[in-house]
């Protein structure tokens, strides 16, 4: 795409996301909202799957840890900021990342995501226990009594400003939206620097990047904790829309269906998480009204695409659309075809 494409689109683009609210219910609008809260996380979850080559299953601990490290700063701090929010369950996430991280990157292949999947796990297990809760004191224990590990989260005032009922949801949704336009580009650009091209070439063959002078786990856990990061901010993000956070975000089952989403969008593909993301809350909402079992239309559609189109949506889009010698499609590849279909 040339320059004045991209110009093109991102001017476009900017005016759907700023009349979106005048022509979409409420409901709609918070659908969205959610979608692209969720895109940020998929995309931040294949900053590892898809460039780095690891499959992570516990990236639910860092969108969990989003939300309540902004929680608990509100309920046992008073301090009721939504940038204070955010930037605490950022912190919080990051560090977290950080920490698990430097364990997880010592193992490979499945003995990394086995490792993944037991540090959420014991996340999981300090919140849904209340250990958590039961270190903040009398106040904690009634916290975790009264709402069983779940915390509550209001309107916070959003520079200084607390919107209204009706205006909230508009608000969020600029709010979300260009959180996730941050996102998208930072993770662009890394994919794109010298950085991202050793990710890719550690994902394609970590002997080989190690051979050839790239410092294999620093470069994992480099990625390993802004992976976390930002999926801290996309919690933090979701449990202001949902104005609650419980432990089951903190669950195994979470984690799954942020890899179900990105493999569905495609993980050789820049964009195919977000597409994922959006084609997940779309199923799950048209599923819901239909039948009472959507996880069994969620997987028989992830079978279809895996067997029809194993690059994911993105890439059967790719597949049937792109002209062949045509440059690069704006989908922006990750992976040779051979590596994600």
């Amino acid at each position: 795409m040339t320059a004045a494409g991209r110009a093109l689109t991102v001017v476009v683009l900017g005016t759907a996301t700023l009349l979106l609210p005048a022509v979409v219910p409420t409901y709609y609008l918070i659908l969205v909202s959610s979608a692209l809260a969720l895109a940020i996380a998929c995309l931040a979850l294949n900053l590892l799957l898809g460039t780095t080559g690891l499959v992570s299953f516990g990236q639910a601990a860092y969108f969990g840890l989003g939300a309540y490290a902004g929680g608990f700063l509100y309920t046992l701090l008073d301090v009721d900021a939504l940038e204070a929010y955010l930037l605490a369950g950022m912190v919080a996430a990051g560090g977290a990342a950080a920490i698990f991280g430097a364990l997880c990157v010592r193992a490979t292949r499945v003995h990394f995501t086995i490792l993944t999947l037991a540090v959420a796990q014991i996340v999981h297990s300090v919140f849904i226990s209340g250990i958590v809760f039961r270190a903040a004191g009398g106040v904690g224990r009634g916290l975790f009594l009264l709402g069983g590990g779940g915390l509550y989260i209001p309107r916070l005032p959003i520079l200084g400003q607390v919107p209204s009922p009706e205006a909230f949801p508009v608000v969020m949704f600029y709010v979300v939206a260009v959180a996730f336009a941050l996102c998208a580009w930072l993770l662009r650009r890394l994919t794109r620097s010298p950085f991202g091209l050793a990710l890719r070439a550690i994902g394609g063959n970590p002997t080989r990047a190690e051979l050839i002078g790239i410092p294999v786990r620093r470069y994992q856990w480099s990625a390993f904790v802004i992976s976390g990061t930002l999926t801290g901010l996309a919690g933090g993000l979701t449990g202001l829309l949902d104005r609650q956070v419980t432990p089951e975000q903190l669950h195994w089952v979470f984690s799954a269906k942020l890899v179900l989403a990105t493999v569905l969008g495609g993980v050789g593909y820049f964009w195919g998480p977000a597409v994922g993301a959006a084609a997940l809350v779309t199923l799950r909402e048209t599923a819901l009204r239909m039948t009472d079992y959507w996880s069994f239309a969620l997987g028989a559609l992830l079978i279809l695409v895996t067997v029809m189109a194993p690059g994911g949506i993105v890439g059967l889009v790719v597949r049937l659309f792109h002209r062949p010698g045509a440059g690069e499609h704006p989908w922006n590849r990750l992976a040779p075809p051979g590596k994600h279909g």
